[in-house]
């Protein structure tokens, strides 16, 4: 990338607004840290003086996330640094406050590049800085298709409006009934009712409605999402910790979860079997992922809808709860209204993984 991009030629500024480039900068010949570099004559010491005024994200979450390549960990977390820096993967995004730790972070800026600019003005977060390190990593993947992130919200789950009354009708009486049941049982309550406490992780968090029920002052929340937009809504209202991630490639050390949960978003997943490596990887031995879908079979017409349980219990988990036929509802106008049963799962980690000779097939979306 241009260096000119990422300001490291600037001599202006306070420490706070430069003391990412001293994070970047590493050897020329091993890529290993440089002693005695300093933000401004007025640093004490690179992670004391300069970190605490301006840190972004608590302690917890800076010891939880990781490079999504390696494992690594990534200087400049919790800074107000423009990028985070893995010493053997290179640097990554941080975009209105939130990293983006995907795999092929330039791959990522150039397909959502607008998309990104306009999450970060619709979250009041435009700024020079933020517009030229999209730019510097979109630059460095020419030939991108450019792509909007893909939230599928209603206006109420967009907003935290209340959902206009149904139509009245010869099916009024059936739909309030179902409504009121899906009030007290849907798969959102269900999961929350057995998210443990401890470092939680929701994945695909979308407008976050599942994330301010997680939100407790006995959990310390993290929200992921390959959206910008999800994770800056989520974040503003939940005030979880955001990080755009891979739910393939999950962005945490080994063993540093408590919990994971995924509500609807696993059959939404090119390869759902790296999710579920990925988890195991990522929980603590006795953590817990809770999943659910509308999709058991995992939109794979050779499958029926045990497919999402055998698959878990392949990669390496235990089903300790089950529920199925949840209701799950989604209005979408006064005469408009999504009706989905949905499987849930609640797993523990542990069991080895069984090898297959062959790959799952890729299944058609």
């Amino acid at each position: 990338m241009r260096d000119s991009s990422v300001g490291v030629g600037g001599t202006g500024g306070s420490c706070d607004s430069r003391r990412w480039a001293v994070e970047v900068m590493g050897c020329p010949r091993c890529g290993g840290a440089l002693a005695g570099l300093r933000a401004s004559k007025s640093c004490d010491s690179l992670g004391r003086t300069c970190d605490e005024p301006g840190m972004r994200m608590p302690r917890w979450a800076v010891e939880v996330l990781s490079c999504p390549r390696c494992g690594g960990a990534l200087a400049g977390l919790g800074t107000t640094a423009a990028v985070v820096r893995c010493r053997t993967c290179g640097p990554f995004p941080v975009l209105g406050g939130v990293p983006v730790l995907v795999p092929e972070p330039a791959r990522w800026c150039a397909t959502f590049y607008d998309a990104a600019l306009s999450a970060l003005a619709e979250a009041g977060s435009v700024t020079s800085e933020a517009v030229e390190t999209l730019r510097a990593f979109a630059d460095a993947a020419p030939g991108a298709d450019a792509a909007r992130f893909s939230d599928d919200w209603t206006s109420a789950e967009a907003t935290g409006a209340r959902t206009p009354a149904l139509t009245r009708g010869p099916a009024s009486d059936a739909l309030d009934e179902l409504l009121e049941v899906a009030a007290h049982q849907s798969p959102a309550l269900w999961l929350q009712h057995r998210a443990p406490e401890g470092v939680v992780l929701e994945v695909g968090c979308g407008a976050g409605l599942t994330a301010s029920r997680l939100a407790s002052r006995r959990r310390s929340l993290l929200v992921g999402d390959t959206s910008l937009r999800a994770v800056l809504n989520t974040s503003k209202h939940s005030r979880a910790v955001g990080v755009v991630l891979d739910a393939q490639a999950l962005p945490v050390r080994a063993r540093s979860l408590d919990g994971l949960v995924a509500e609807n978003v696993i059959d939404l997943l090119d390869d759902p079997e790296a999710f579920f490596t990925a988890a195991a990887r990522a929980l603590d031995a006795a953590g817990t992922l809770l999943v659910s879908s509308p999709a058991p079979g995992l939109q794979d017409p050779d499958e029926d809808d045990a497919a999402l349980a055998r698959l878990a219990q392949r990669c390496g988990f235990t089903v300790k709860d089950r529920a199925d036929g949840l209701p799950w509802l989604r209005q979408n106008s006064s005469r408009f209204l999504e009706v989905w049963l949905v499987q849930a799962l609640a797993l523990s980690p542990g069991n080895p993984p069984v090898t297959r000779a062959s790959g799952r097939a890729r299944r058609q979306r």
